[in-house]
Formats: structure tokens, sequence, C-alpha cells
């Protein structure tokens, strides 16, 4: 039994065999590039766990869900647990004041309880 187009046969075969091949790089290099997605969000967001929250992306994106803890985890920052050095600054500034008004307060009581003592 013959058909029209056997001769360009061996032709179709190399041809469907570059495709495969061109569709499973492209798949390799989509898998790749999503595995490395929530590290290389963390780490243009500057965020301080950049580097786990890669290892967690590359981890996770067989799972599923640690994939997208990790996303999440690369745009979540809490202010609270980063202290920079110019709002640490401004934080303490009225602590020394209060330091020296509870001694002064202290000393007071001191020797407000001394004079009654006797």
């Amino acid at each position: 039994m013959e058909y029209q187009f056997e001769s360009i046969g061996p032709a179709l075969t190399v041809i469907v065999l570059v495709f495969l091949v061109a569709f499973a790089v492209v798949i390799l290099g989509l898998i790749v590039a999503l595995a490395s997605l929530p590290g290389h969000i963390a780490k243009s967001r500057q965020h301080p766990q950049a580097d786990a929250i890669n290892i967690c992306g590359w981890l996770g994106l067989p799972t599923g869900v640690l994939w997208v803890v990790a996303l999440v985890w690369a745009y979540y920052r809490d202010s609270s647990a980063t202290v920079s050095t110019s709002s640490g600054a401004s934080k303490f500034d009225g602590i020394g004041q209060q330091l020296t008004d509870l001694e002064s307060a202290v000393a007071s009581l001191e020797s407000s309880l001394k004079g009654t003592t006797r």
C-alpha cells in the first residue's frame, strides 16, 4: 500500500524530531524561569531573606505549594523586621531623656524614703 507523500516520510520524521527537541528546550527554559522568579523578585526588591526565597522557589516548583509561598514571600516585606540606621536612630532619640527622667525620679523616691525611715 503506497500513499502519495511516501517520499517525504523520512524528512517529516526529522522535522518532527527537531520540533520535539525545540519544544523540550522551551519547556525546560520555562521551568527554569518560573523556578527562579521568586528569587529574582526578592533580589530586585532588596528583600532581607532573598536567598531563602530563592531556595524556596527552586524546591517548591515540583510541589507547587512552596513556590506560591515563595512568590508571596518575595512581595511581602515586614517593615518592623528590618531597622535601617536612619529610621533606627529616630526611634531611640527620646530614650536617653526618658532614662535620665527615670533616674531622677528614683533618686527623689529614695531620698524621700530615707527621710521617712529616720
